[in-house]
């Protein structure tokens, strides 16, 4: 791959990774303060901003180091950004003023899906799997 293109997915992976917080400072209003509500939250939220995070993380990690082809490993890249940032959507729609505290645990988890997408692997010197 080009060094441009390299450069051009890892400012495409920046932007995902600081728009995670702009989503949050613009949609919601900042960090959430507070305790959570007493009753404990729906679970089918939980599964909700859960299952995105798992999905992304087997993109990263057992379809990525398969691809070859450069227009594959950048549509696979953007997916899993994508279902990053799903939760944080999830979390201020869904999730709401009631628990502060599991908003900042999504987002949290979410940044850390954003983090392990990033495009290393168009660094020099990475080596895929089937390169070993």
């Amino acid at each position: 791959m080009n060094k441009q293109k390299a450069i051009g997915q890892w400012i495409i992976w920046f932007v995902f990774l600081q728009s995670a917080l702009v989503i949050h400072f613009v949609l919601g209003g900042g960090f959430p303060e507070g305790d959570n509500a007493t009753e404990p939250m729906a679970a089918v939220v939980w599964a909700a901003c859960i299952a995105p995070i798992l999905i992304a993380t087997g993109i990263r990690w057992l379809v990525i180091p398969k691809l070859q082809d450069p227009s594959k490993l950048f549509i696979a890249m953007i997916l899993g950004l994508v279902l990053s940032e799903q939760p944080i959507f999830i979390s201020l729609f869904l999730i709401g003023d009631e628990y502060p505290q599991n908003q900042i645990a999504v987002l949290m988890v979410s940044v850390m899906s954003l983090i392990q997408l990033a495009p290393s692997y168009l660094t020099p010197g990475y080596k895929l799997d089937s390169e070993v």
